[in-house]
């Protein structure tokens, strides 16, 4: 397979990025109530914040309706802020080696918020030639549209791309246009994966 891919292309947050396991301190919420990252894909305010149409303050605004939080917006914006932990160990090292002999690019759901930190402090513009960034794009993953995008933009057929997300529906609405996918949730799947499709980088 590695002779037909012409771009791997990563999500970021819970693939290379890590994550906290809550936006939010769980005491910050009613009782009973949690907003994990499973939560936050269900979210409507959290979806057009990720599609660029909400300013921070709108969206910590919003946020803070939606899920009865009684803290000040200015606090939210800065809990949210420090979600993304920075790039998981191994990561670096794998971009690394595999931009030496791969077209690497990203497509991530991500925010104005977490937008510079990504640029800025995780310094990911250094391993990718290409970052699709929803926020910038006012399109989010999976819809389809997004998808296209990139492949017009890479100027690459779906079957010439592979694609790494840990977000099944994501994984699947790649894979229905075509694009070979993989689930991953760890550094060592996405190893493993790349050695299925037979790419040295990875090996």
């Amino acid at each position: 397979m590695s002779r037909t891919i012409e771009w791997i292309l990563f999500d970021l947050g819970g693939v290379l990025v890590d994550l906290r396991p809550t936006p939010f301190p769980e005491s910050w919420l009613p009782d009973g109530q949690t907003f994990d990252s499973i939560d936050w894909f269900r979210s409507n305010t959290a979806v057009q914040f990720e599609c660029g149409t909400l300013s921070p303050q709108v969206f910590a605004d919003s946020l803070k309706r939606e899920l009865g939080l009684d803290v000040d917006t200015a606090t939210i914006i800065a809990e949210f802020t420090r979600w993304p932990i920075g790039l998981r160990p191994g990561a670096g090292a794998l971009l690394g080696i595999l931009r030496q002999h791969c077209r690497l690019a990203a497509l991530t759901n991500t925010n104005a918020l977490h937008w510079p930190r990504l640029v800025n402090e995780f310094r990911l513009p250094d391993y990718f030639s290409e970052i699709f960034a929803s926020h910038q794009l006012q399109m989010i993953k999976p819809d389809p549209q997004i998808f296209h995008h990139v492949m017009g933009a890479l100027s690459c057929a779906a079957e010439n791309i592979l694609f790494f997300d840990d977000n099944p529906d994501n994984v699947a609405a790649a894979a229905a246009l075509g694009i070979h996918s993989c689930r991953v949730t760890a550094i060592e799947q996405i190893e493993n994966c790349l050695r299925d499709c037979g790419i040295p980088a990875a090996l």
